[in-house]
């Protein structure tokens, strides 16, 4: 996947599932991906990593991380 595919996915599942979250950036890293976040209405901002390269283990480590931000 490309840094535009990856950054496309976390914005798409952000919306599908209502998230109250901004993206700021996706840049590849060693492991495979690391994303930025913010909160949105705060100045809260989220960085954290996801390894893989197939979309679908992407998109189940990227939900997860929301879903962890979600409950912070």
């Amino acid at each position: 996947m490309t840094t535009a595919e990856v950054e496309a996915l976390v914005r798409n599942m952000i919306v599908h599932f209502g998230l109250p979250f901004t993206v700021l950036s996706v840049v590849g890293s060693p492991i495979g991906w690391n994303v930025k976040i913010s909160a949105s209405g705060t100045a809260r901002v989220v960085s954290f990593d996801v390894a893989g390269v197939r979309p679908a283990a992407i998109r189940a480590a990227v939900q997860q991380k929301l879903e962890a931000e979600l409950s912070r």
